[in-house]
């Protein structure tokens, strides 16, 4: 299955959700404190659910909202950020 990538912004439970990601996810890379992107062939809800983004969760004490990229991305930014996306892209 083709990786499509995420942005996941974490608003609170940073720390708990990075873990939870990293413990659901090989490809994560993540971009600042609170935003995480992550590659994987899941749907943007199964990974909420893998951070512990949804209702029934709620006890966990993490929110935030996860966003599809359209794979259209340009900027300057660290080196490594853009060898995490040209890797991702090789899977594909």
């Amino acid at each position: 299955m083709l990786n499509s990538i995420f942005a996941v912004v974490l608003t609170r439970g940073r720390d708990k959700g990075y873990s939870l990601l990293k413990e659901s996810y090989q490809s994560i890379y993540q971009l600042q404190d609170n935003i995480i992107l992550v590659a994987g062939g899941d749907l943007s809800s199964e990974i909420a659910k893998a951070a512990a983004l949804t209702k029934d969760q709620e006890d966990k004490g993490v929110r935030g909202a996860v966003f599809k990229l359209n794979g259209s991305y340009t900027g300057y930014a660290p080196r490594d950020l853009w060898e995490w996306l040209e890797k991702v892209e090789e899977t594909q």
